[in-house]
């Protein structure tokens, strides 16, 4: 006969109260809009704006610019001509090519620029690589840091002792935060591991970002104006050769330029009681607005002056072409 086997002895019982498990806090992942790199985010504005919306923006901009400064080397306010934005647009044409040209071979060298630096991080891991990658993120923060007290000095100190070169104090505005942010991200390559959260990161992104596309804008309109007063003194240079405009008036004109002359109309021609003054000597300016803008052809600046006549039936215009 078998024996049977003991009965098992029940669990002790815990000698004091039972531990409550422990609840992990859920995880609170960040919102997608936190979670948007700031070259998307850029992206979105640029489609959201439209690009050929923005281009037309930018011509109109940049040829307002431009030829306000060419008319007003000759006195003449740009409200003053009525011209079109059409007009406008096709004077910010020419204005665009040289900008353009700069900004695509800055983009040329930045993107070397970071295949260099991309190739440095990449070598040796050792400590005197780590060291060099270190001093060079150094280095990159210090000319950021020095563009930025250029940029500064440029905006608060301008007086006749600070430089005044066209487009130094904008780009230095544009560069300098752009290179402190590129050096502290070399530095974070360097270590392996982020320098600042995500957070602050991104808002110094955009902060940069924003700062790089003001720099180049007030560049931009800097060299604008340099180029429309550079056609200004190029058309007061070349007045000789532009055709000779003939006015006939029923009334004088008072106060004539340097270089035109009045001859009286016979009052037995066919004109008779239409027309009785001719000045002869002009030079056309420009036509719009319903005005005429008229100079002499040795047209000095700070000497001679711009005559506006009004299109109406109390003038007569002719034409000469010069040989």
């Amino acid at each position: 006969m078998a024996e049977e086997a003991p009965p098992r002895e029940p669990p002790a019982a815990p000698t004091g109260p039972p531990t409550p498990p422990v609840a992990e806090p859920p995880d609170q992942p960040e919102s997608s809009a936190d979670q948007i790199p700031v070259s998307t985010r850029v992206r979105k504005l640029a489609e959201a704006i439209g690009p050929t919306t923005l281009a037309t923006a930018l011509l109109v901009y940049f040829g307002y610019v431009a030829t306000r400064a060419r008319y007003q080397y000759f006195g003449v306010p740009l409200d003053m001509t009525g011209l079109s934005n059409q007009d406008l647009m096709l004077q910010g044409l020419e204005v665009v090519y040289v900008p353009a040209a700069l900004m695509f071979l800055g983009i040329l060298a930045c993107v070397g620029i970071h295949a260099l630096v991309r190739w440095l991080l990449a070598r040796d891991t050792g400590s005197d690589a780590s060291a060099d990658r270190a001093l060079l993120a150094y280095l990159i923060i210090l000319v950021g840091v020095l563009l930025i007290a250029r940029a500064l000095i440029g905006m608060f100190v301008a007086d006749s002792d600070t430089s005044v070169v066209i487009g130094a104090t904008p780009l230095s505005l544009a560069i300098g935060p752009a290179a402190v942010a590129y050096g502290v991200w070399v530095y974070a390559q360097q270590r392996g591991r982020p320098l600042l959260s995500q957070r602050l990161a991104r808002n110094g992104a955009l902060a940069a970002v924003g700062l790089f596309v003001a720099g180049l804008f007030w560049a931009s309109t800097q060299l604008a104006w340099a180029y429309g007063t550079g056609r200004g003194e190029e058309d007061a240079s070349r007045l000789v050769d532009r055709p000779e405009v003939v006015v006939d008036t029923k009334d004088p004109i008072d106060g004539l330029p340097t270089g035109v002359t009045e001859t009286p109309l016979d009052a037995k021609g066919k004109d008779a009681g239409a027309y009785h003054h001719r000045y002869a000597g002009f030079r056309l300016l420009l036509s719009s607005g319903g005005r005429l803008f008229l100079v002499t052809p040795d047209w000095v600046l700070g000497r001679d002056r711009t005559v506006v006549l009004p299109y109406g039936d109390d003038i007569r215009v002719q034409l000469l072409p010069q040989p």
